[in-house]
């Protein structure tokens, strides 16, 4: 297996670290490399913008239907809030 060095790393970040591995009950090694894994998986900017380069053209749906659909998720997801919350009491 590979090792890593990070020199001039922040002091107060590597703090943070610590604590963030302690309270996982990881090492910073075992936090870091996770972190790291988890950020790899995800396509960059630039490599998601060109995905999008292959798809389909969404067609049949106006600017305003799409507008009009978000409201429309807002609104259900305020009322599912808004449920949840009065459930509680």
């Amino acid at each position: 297996m590979s090792a890593i060095q990070v020199k001039n790393f922040p002091e107060d970040l590597h703090a943070r670290l610590r604590e963030r591995a302690a309270r996982q009950g990881r090492s910073v090694s075992g936090y870091v490399t996770d972190v790291l894994r988890r950020d790899l998986a995800r396509p960059t900017t630039r490599e998601w913008l060109d995905s999008l380069k292959e798809d389909d053209p969404v067609s049949g749906i106006t600017s305003e239907e799409v507008v009009n659909l978000i409201h429309e998720g807002r609104a259900e997801r305020g009322e599912q809030i808004l449920r949840a919350l009065a459930d509680r009491d």
